[in-house]
């Protein structure tokens, strides 16, 4: 019986899904985002309390308070959404603070396309950089905790993400079904039942502060055109060139 009931659930959780994904041709709209960087305080501030030397953590509380004046979009039509920080022009001008701060927010404007099941990240770090992917397909553990934001009844869903001299760390989400699009922060698109009104991860902390759905103004996504890098190639590239850049400090 317990089998069969799972089965049942399965079943509904697939359906909810493939009915969200046909929704997402016809609700359009801006959500915006208040961002902090709390998860990483928290975690450098447990490390350092007892440590004399304190600059470590100072840095971090600068960087959190930089970010603290930053926000996010999440711009989504049909099947298309881009996804980014908002006022970031003219960063090369910045400190050295905002810099790390936008950094450690997001590594720049992320494109999608459910369609295709396609994304594009065009790296703040470089006008001329886009990564180019497939979606991904994280596993969530979709919960019965609820909460409300804003005038949404959001449901509170956990994955876990393999980070290279880490392990494993948490990538905590509330999405509303109220929303029947798959969209949501950074990567983490495509495959929940509702619009992520949340998101949390061992960086950073997104919270829906602004939702607009369905404006009069038609919202307009124009696709990044130009050469492309595979996110594997990318890799590598950052890998060759942090082991040069050892190399040359160690002469």
């Amino acid at each position: 019986m317990k089998k069969y009931f799972f089965g049942v659930v399965i079943l509904l959780i697939h359906l909810n899904s493939a009915f969200s994904f046909a929704q997402s041709s016809q609700v359009s709209g801006t959500i915006t985002y208040s961002v902090s960087l709390e998860p990483i305080y928290n975690a450098v501030a447990e490390r350092f309390k007892k440590e004399a030397n304190k600059a470590g953590l100072q840095m971090v509380v600068n960087m959190a308070q930089a970010a603290s004046n930053l926000e996010c979009k999440l711009n989504f039509n049909g099947f298309n959404s881009k996804f980014g920080l908002v006022n970031t022009m003219g960063l090369g001008n910045a400190d050295k603070m905002m810099i790390l701060a936008v950094r450690s927010v997001t590594q720049g404007d992320y494109y999608t396309n459910l369609m295709t099941q396609k994304q594009i990240l065009n790296d703040n770090s470089s006008k001329e950089l886009l990564i180019e992917s497939n979606l991904e397909e994280p596993t969530w553990q979709l919960t019965k905790d609820m909460k409300k934001i804003g005038n949404y009844t959001c449901y509170k869903a956990i994955t876990y993400k393999t980070l290279e001299n880490i392990g494993e760390v948490p990538i905590t989400v509330w999405y509303t079904p109220q929303i029947p699009v798959a969209f949501g922060p950074k990567e983490y698109v495509g495959n929940l039942p509702g619009l992520v009104l949340e998101y949390k991860d061992q960086m950073v902390h997104f919270v829906a502060k602004k939702i607009v759905l369905n404006p009069n103004k038609a919202i307009t996504i124009n696709w990044p055109e130009g050469k492309t890098i595979s996110k594997e190639d990318y890799k590598k590239q950052n890998d060759f060139s942090f082991s040069t850049l050892k190399e040359n400090s160690g002469r």
